[in-house]
């Protein structure tokens, strides 16, 4: 079963979250926001789902002012979980059931004054459609006895069916797991008595396949000796795959693991770490943040090792918190690798990132925001945009930085009429036509930096309430692609609604062809039109040096070089500005 949703009420900071969707692009969802917004709130309220109240459940996690708390998850059934639910039972009409029904919402409730741990819920109007009438039978077992009870099971009665099918599905809940802070590190030695009780231990061993008490009883000091190298050269190579950090600036060595077993009473395996001077150091001499990550991926690691991942839901409050900025991209590095191989993983951060937002990344934000009135909200950047009530824009620092921004306001201000563009390279020509034909200079063309980055940018114009429209060329891979995005996110596919705000240029697969030919190679490309280069499109000749190619252009214009456009060129540029000061109310 695959989460799909959650909606959690009357919990710590949490009025009521709405219906929050994870990400549909792949198995990470972020729920990125400030300190205190209610992002671990979030985080221990889908713990509470799956595990119930904890003592300390009324104390430090119900929401004082409610006298419910409530948690509903919705989850989408595979075609294998249900061959697995209706198992034994083969008929048509509950094939029919399932596959209408393949989602489903589970709530767990606790009630204050019913001493209740708050059971796990499907709510009756699920199975309204589920209708057996006459009532069927299961298969018989095929291995029972002619004649016996169970070669004719009794048949069953749609109540009965229900149950079963009620206590199938519960019994498929994934297991939710949520890890705060990786306390347990590493121990520099242990006992060999004590392992069993050390969580960081018995990990090392699930991950390397090894028994360290079985190792500390080999007699033979070479075997011994062999057996610990190879251990100690497992756990090297693995940790340095996801640990990409240099020892220093010149030189590319890697960590090392050493693993030794000290024989004397009371025998100890001992774990140290050898650096670049190759002497080795006691875990407890190395940084908080190199004991964090080390503790971090063991842990997953282990993880992987033994569960299954299909039926693992990873929740992880703020990772890397200890950690410098490369260091952090190891630990999303990690968590990425356990999605790719099955597990679902929601993680809470306001580090930008461990946010990301190359390509689908964006798609796993939620932003988590918190207002008085409303408490804490879990939206997509667009629905926080889109909120007439969202509060305080500080909200969405984490996501701007995340962008690469400092701060909204040092490339937009409230006062400017603030275009969207694909790229910087229609940043400089628009630039540079604003001021060659003397346009409104409270015109700024905001470059997206790639088509998946421009619902990103006009997320974030809109939850800061500052004016925008959107310029793209009408290429079917940059311009139309950046369109269509923005259409599904912000206009209801609609084509009226966008073109309000979205201006697709006519015939320009790239900004280079709103000049003529002779124009372009004249004041772009500084020489003369070969001949028989009539037919070649500007955006094609310009291939592969684009950005230079402009930026000179508006040098060009910067430094007042003498520049007379063409009547055919200057009549498309000024069809943009046109539209511009018509959708702006620009006086002219």
């Amino acid at each position: 079963m695959k989460l799909i949703s959650f909606r959690i009420k009357g919990f710590k900071s949490i009025i009521d979250t709405g219906e929050s969707r994870l990400s549909e692009k792949d198995s990470i969802t972020v729920l990125a926001g400030q300190n205190e917004a209610g992002k671990s709130a979030a985080l221990e309220a889908l713990e509470f789902f799956k595990q119930g109240p904890g003592p300390d459940f009324v104390r430090l996690q119900k929401r004082m002012d409610s006298s419910n708390t409530e948690v509903t998850c919705k989850f989408l059934l595979s075609d294998e979980d249900i061959a697995d639910i209706k198992k034994g039972f083969n008929d048509q009409r509950i094939d029919d059931f399932f596959k209408s029904s393949k989602t489903v919402e589970i709530r767990r409730i606790w009630t204050e004054g019913a001493n209740a741990i708050g059971e796990l819920i499907i709510e009756d109007d699920y199975f309204t459609s589920f209708e057996f009438n006459p009532p069927t039978s299961p298969e018989p077992d095929p291995n029972a006895h002619p004649g016996t009870a169970e070669a004719k099971p009794p048949e069953v009665t749609k109540e009965s069916l229900v149950k079963i099918f009620r206590e199938r599905i519960l019994g498929k809940i994934p297991v939710i797991t949520l890890y705060r802070y990786f306390t347990d590190f590493l121990p520099s030695d242990i006992e060999i008595t004590k392992i069993a009780t050390n969580a960081a231990v018995k990990d090392f061993e699930k991950v390397f396949d090894v028994n360290l008490m079985t190792v500390a009883s080999i007699s033979d000091s070479r075997q011994l000796e062999a057996t610990l190298e190879d251990i100690s050269t497992k756990a090297t190579d693995d940790f340095n795959k996801s640990w990409s950090q240099q020892l220093n600036l010149t030189d590319d060595t890697k960590y090392k693991f050493v693993v030794r077993i000290n024989q004397q009473e009371p025998r100890k395996v001992t774990f140290m770490i050898k650096g670049t001077d190759n002497k080795p150091l006691w875990l407890e001499q190395k940084s908080m943040g190199f004991r964090w990550f080390s503790a971090f991926h063991l842990r997953l690691r282990a993880l992987g090792a033994t569960e299954n991942l299909n039926n693992l839901i990873l929740l992880v409050d703020e990772p890397g918190q200890n950690l410098h900025e490369k260091a952090q991209l190891d630990a999303k590095k990690v968590l990425e690798e356990l999605a790719a191989k099955g597990a679902q993983i929601i993680y809470s951060t306001h580090n930008a990132k461990l946010i990301g937002t190359e390509g689908a990344e964006f798609a796993r934000i939620r932003l988590v925001s918190n207002s008085k009135s409303k408490g804490t909200k879990i939206e997509t950047v667009s629905q926080f945009a889109s909120r007439p009530d969202n509060g305080s824009m500080d909200a969405l620092s984490p996501i701007i930085t995340a962008m690469g921004m400092s701060s909204i306001s040092s490339f937009v201000d409230r006062e400017r009429y603030n275009v969207v563009v694909e790229g910087i390279t229609d940043h400089y020509y628009l630039s540079a036509f604003r001021k060659l034909l003397g346009k409104n200079d409270k015109l700024y063309f905001v470059p997206a930096c790639g088509v998946h980055n421009v619902p990103n940018l006009v997320s974030v114009l809109i939850g800061w309430g500052f004016k925008y429209k959107a310029v793209f060329d009408d290429d079917a891979k940059g311009g139309r692609k950046a369109y269509t995005l923005l259409k599904k996110e912000f206009y209801n596919n609609d084509d009226t609604l966008a073109h309000e705000h979205i201006l697709k240029i006519k015939d320009c697969n790239g900004i280079e062809d709103v000049f003529n030919t002779q124009d372009y190679y004249k004041y772009v490309l500084g020489q003369a039109q070969p001949t028989g280069d009539q037919n070649r499109a500007n955006s094609e000749i310009a291939d592969g040096r684009k950005e230079i190619l402009a930026r000179g252009f508006l040098e060009k214009v910067e430094n007042n070089e003498t520049i007379n456009l063409s009547s055919q060129t200057k009549s498309k540029i000024n069809s943009v500005f046109q539209w511009l000061y018509q959708k702006f109310n620009i006086a002219t």
